[in-house]
């Protein structure tokens, strides 16, 4: 009998100890499964997009160029392309020839090319000399840098074309994404 009890005690101390390790497991799983979903409601759900959408007014904003100040006032009475892009980005450099048909096509009517490079200034030259014939307003700022956080960037190229009174007509995240670019005139 003395064997039934003792077998029954280690038997009970097996089954505790599968317990109190299930449950640790279960809690572990739990919070990595947690994590993922908190930072997905983090992050805005669809697509990405930019701060600004077609039909807002230009925020204000300021750059500094190798030409001096320049703001969104500057740009009033002209439609604009603003570019965010990345020198180490291949959709980048892909879109840079339909940018610059854009600006050959109108720039007659005085529209104007920004270029905002977000990266290290060491690394932006290449990019600043492959968008120096189409425009003159460019500016190297830190990735996420204030011009960045004002219309929302978060990836590369991104595009916000403007009208004549700033307001915006039209946005794109990734090559391809910006239907004036395929149409070439404003």
């Amino acid at each position: 009998m003395s064997y039934a009890v003792a077998g029954l005690a280690l038997l009970a101390a097996i089954t505790l100890a599968n317990a109190l390790l299930t449950v640790a497991v279960v809690k572990r799983w739990r919070a990595a499964v947690a994590a993922p979903a908190k930072a997905r409601a983090a992050a805005p759900p669809g697509e990405p997009a930019l701060a600004v959408q077609e039909g807002d007014h230009t925020p204000q904003f300021t750059l500094h160029t190798p030409q001096g100040e320049f703001s969104d006032a500057t740009l009033a009475g002209h439609p604009a392309l603003l570019c965010f892009l990345r020198p180490d980005c291949g959709p980048t450099r892909e879109s840079l020839p339909a940018v610059q048909r854009w600006a050959e096509a109108n720039a007659p009517a005085g529209a104007r090319v920004v270029a905002v490079v977000n990266g290290a200034p060491d690394a932006a030259g290449p990019l600043l000399e492959a968008v120096a014939p189409f425009t003159e307003l460019t500016t190297v700022e830190a990735p996420n840098g204030p011009l960045a956080q004002t219309f929302g960037v978060r990836h590369h190229p991104s595009f916000v074309l403007l009208d004549a009174d700033g307001t915006v007509t039209e946005t794109g995240i990734g090559n391809g994404s910006l239907t004036a670019l395929d149409l070439t005139t404003v």
